[in-house]
């Protein structure tokens, strides 16, 4: 509820202020603009409402808001970097004193060793890749902890942190308010769930998450990747970004018998699909979900959602703990293999990697990507 001039009073210096109980309601008509700001019904793409819970104007949905967080899915499995009880704990004791000290002093090492994922914003280096201005607004999709969310809320406008697992939106939600990061705001929600208004956003960025996305899911997982992805292509404002961080389908390890990070089963990644579907099924799962793709691949699958200039950088030493990001195009990671990433194997190895320098295919082999496409500028 606004007021009029005529509420207000004056100081004895003739300099109109307003009373505690009018900043107040200023304060909770900011908050309120401030949480419904962008956000469309998930369903119907109508506008939104909001009293005590958000609802539909068209199509009469309701959702919950609880904290201050919107709530547009109720039951998601847990998943995260630390069981579920460990997270828990980090949860009380982020409420009772520091978020960063509940991870660094815990006595579990479990829940140390995730601090060091956790903890490191320098996993969100690659938006230096972008150029991007700071007024940009950003959607973090599977943002799980807040990692990504935090390093990108600290040079952008404005940061959406979507996330489905409840513990994590908890733990996100006292990570930024203790970091005073007011202009990173947290949704439950899926990226199968997007409660946003179309092309709203400048930046869409799926670290981790495109080969998660068909799990539990009922379909072809290529099918649902690119439904997920033609979703992201929504959003984007015309001339905006999409950011993957993601495995390579071809990393030799897969080749002699690492398992897939994701499945945890061996040869999956290589195999061609039916075979891998059938092999995942013999060994207890519900097939093989989680696929990843060649530079190549994800190239082609871009492509087909309607992304243009897609640019593959190989990520070192991964995507989730970046120190260089070399682009695969021309001589470039050619030179910095031999440069900056010396071999330090049996000779064997070592043959075999100079050989495939030599033939332009390391670049291809690497162990993850990062990936950025973009969406083609309207034309005029």
């Amino acid at each position: 509820m606004g007021f009029s001039f005529e509420d207000r009073f004056y100081s004895d210096g003739g300099r109109p202020v307003t009373s505690k109980a009018q900043q107040s309601s200023v304060s909770e008509k900011n908050d309120r603009s401030d949480l419904m700001h962008g956000l469309a019904c998930p369903d119907c793409r109508g506008p939104l409402s909001l009293t005590e819970k958000i609802s539909c104007r068209v199509c009469n949905r309701e959702w919950l808001v609880i904290d201050g967080i919107p709530h547009f899915v109720e039951k998601f499995p847990y998943w995260g970097e630390m069981p579920l009880q460990q997270m828990q704990e980090v949860n009380r004791l982020s409420d009772a004193g520091s978020w960063r000290a509940a991870l660094r002093e815990s006595p579990d090492p479990v829940v140390r060793k995730a601090a060091e994922m956790i903890l490191n914003v320098e996993r969100a280096n690659w938006q230096w890749l972008l150029d991007l201005p700071p007024q940009s607004r950003v959607l973090d999709v599977g943002a799980g902890t807040g990692t990504n969310s935090h390093g990108l809320g600290m040079h952008y406008q404005e940061v959406v942190a979507l996330e489905p697992v409840l513990e994590r939106v908890q733990f996100m939600q006292k990570r930024f308010a203790q970091e005073k990061l007011s202009n990173v705001k947290v949704v439950r929600s899926s990226l199968w769930t997007l409660p946003f208004e179309p092309e709203s956003f400048d930046l869409v960025a799926m670290n981790g998450v495109l080969e998660w996305v068909a799990s539990g899911e009922i379909g072809d997982p290529r099918e649902l990747q690119q439904k997920a992805l033609k979703n992201m292509f929504g959003l984007l404002r015309p001339g905006g970004a999409l950011y993957i961080g993601i495995e390579n389908r071809i990393c030799p390890e897969y080749f002699v018998g690492y398992a897939d990070p994701h499945c945890g089963l061996p040869y999956v990644t290589v195999l061609p699909r039916p075979l891998a579907q059938l092999f995942a099924t013999r060994k207890g799962q519900n097939g093989y979900r989680n696929y990843l793709y060649s530079s190549g691949g994800y190239r082609k699958l871009l492509e087909e959602v309607g992304f243009t200039d897609v640019v593959i950088y190989a990520a070192e030493a991964s995507y989730n703990h970046p120190r260089f990001y070399v682009p695969l195009k021309n001589n470039i990671f050619s030179y910095y293999s031999r440069n900056f990433d010396p071999m330090r194997s049996s000779r064997f190895r070592g043959f075999v990697r100079t050989a495939l320098l030599n033939l332009g295919l390391a670049k291809y082999l690497t162990d993850s990507y990062a990936i950025v496409a973009r969406k083609r500028e309207a034309k005029l």
